[in-house]
């Protein structure tokens, strides 16, 4: 995908997020130097909860699997 329909599809999700703590985390993640290794972690990620939002489990959910 072109990376300036990427960069405008973000921003139109962050447009939508209501919730103040994850605005909070992604200006960390925004803000902090992060090595490539993370950073290419943290796209597959993305792209996992894009393809399958209902699979991401939430902190306490995890605890509780794990």
């Amino acid at each position: 995908m072109d990376l300036v329909i990427r960069k405008y599809n973000l921003i139109q999700k962050l447009t939508k997020i209501t919730d103040e703590h994850l605005i909070e985390h992604i200006e960390k993640i925004l803000d902090s130097d992060i090595t490539t290794a993370q950073k290419e972690e943290l796209d597959i990620r993305i792209k996992n909860f894009e393809k399958d939002p209902e699979s991401v489990l939430d902190w306490d959910s995890f605890k509780e699997e794990w």
